[in-house]
């Protein structure tokens, strides 16, 4: 989380060496008996950690304690070196940049609700010649800017939705739904390269991608796509390699899901295919999804969209989706080159945000080239949405609950 790397302290294994690769270990030149010694030693293992500022916030006769890791950073914008216990290995240069939730809390009387609110905050730890910097800084989404301005969140986020004022206002929320311009910029889930150069940060609706600049942290400008495929919004974490951007553009109109592909330089996105919905009136949820070498995989979760409640400008039972199990849940698989969807497999009613890895099982007996099977690993809760609401911030800031996340499997 952004907020937990105000102050970093840098901890390095006692002994020290060079990274590994599968079974073998990259050396620099040294002497016998330097060599012998890392031989010896285990690979050099670093973090950036926080000591944890429990806050009695109870006092003498309570026991709710919080988390400086789920509290917003008191600065928009900061840079220094980092403290390191231990020593660093000289061979470790370069760069890692996240982004996230960072800042909950706008003016003085608003306070967001839910993790996935926060303004994005983008993290920066460098390597070099055994010394570490740190930064972080404010992303300048519109979303962010606006409410900076006016003290209180303007556009709809992920558990907040401003409540119209008269009928006035329900008609131009629903133009807003309707053009985008309702929903926030807030690009809090994701940065990653482009592979020209360029790095993009975003989350789940279109209009929040943005470019930044990865030397200084600054906002450049919203990233412009040229085509016209349009969507409101798309999956929060696109797969991108060094040649091309995979994404998925979720459709409400007509339930299903457009795959497209964004080749390395340019901002034009085209279609490879299209899924359609098996159950449900509308697509079910989806903050990531998986790709193999031949094939993307798209969830069809029962945690669905709501499109009554955002079509009224109001929450639905989880903010912006219901949880229909009886609606069906199903993986389907789309062949890249052809986009033809060459399997739909009805599965149990399942949840999951995060899809972590995929490939394909061969076998000599499958005609045609094709894989005896599509192996996708996800982290899955039990077919249970109780992971968002585990997710609210009273929650992750209370130290009152052993195990605060529900289990995953």
């Amino acid at each position: 989380m952004a907020a937990s790397l105000l102050i970093p302290t840098l901890r390095t294994a006692p002994a020290l060496s060079p990274p590994r690769c599968g079974s073998r270990e990259i050396t620099h030149p040294r002497n016998e008996a330097s060599t012998a010694r890392r031989a010896r030693s285990r690979p050099c293992r670093v973090r950036a950690t926080t000591t944890l500022q429990a806050e009695d916030a109870a006092g003498d006769n309570g026991a709710t304690k919080q988390l400086s890791a789920f509290t917003s950073v008191r600065q928009e914008r900061w840079q220094g070196d980092l403290a390191v216990d231990g020593r660093l290995p000289l061979w470790l240069n370069g760069t890692y940049i996240r982004n996230g939730p960072g800042m909950w809390d706008v003016g003085e009387e608003h306070a967001f609700h839910h993790l996935f609110d926060g303004y994005a905050t983008l993290v920066r730890i460098s390597f070099r010649r055994g010394r570490a910097t740190g930064a972080h800084r404010q992303i300048e989404s519109e979303a962010y800017k606006a409410a900076r301005a006016r003290g209180r969140p303007l556009l709809r986020e992920f558990s907040h939705c401003p409540a119209p004022a008269n009928l006035l206002d329900r008609l131009g929320n629903l133009v807003g739904l309707v053009t985008g311009a309702a929903l926030t910029d807030n690009p809090n889930s994701a940065v990653l390269p482009l592979g020209d150069g360029r790095v993009m940060c975003l989350t789940e609706t279109t209009k929040s991608s943005v470019l930044i600049d990865p030397d200084t942290l600054e906002t450049l400008e919203r990233f412009r796509y040229t085509d016209r495929l349009g969507g409101m919004v798309q999956s929060a974490h696109p797969i991108v390699t060094e040649s091309e951007f995979l994404t998925l553009l979720p459709d409400l109109a007509r339930p299903g899901h457009l795959v497209v592909r964004m080749e390395a330089g340019s901002n034009e996105r085209k279609a490879i295919g299209r899924v359609d919905c098996r159950g449900g009136p509308s697509p079910g949820w989806l903050h990531s999804f998986a790709v193999t070498e031949k094939y993307v995989v798209v969830p069809e979760m029962p945690l669905r969209y709501s499109s009554a409640s955002l079509l009224k400008s109001e929450l639905a039972e989880f903010y912006a989706f219901e949880w229909l199990p009886a609606s069906g849940s199903y993986m389907h698989v789309m062949c890249k080159s052809t986009g033809k969807t060459v399997a739909s497999v009805e599965v149990p009613p399942f949840m999951a945000i995060h899809f972590i890895n995929a490939y394909e099982e061969e076998a000599d007996d499958v005609p045609g080239g094709r894989p005896a099977a599509v192996v996708v690993d996800c982290c899955e809760h039990y077919g249970d949405p109780a992971i968002i609401e585990a997710l609210v911030l009273n929650r992750l800031r209370s130290f009152r609950d052993k195990d605060v996340l529900p289990n995953a499997r």
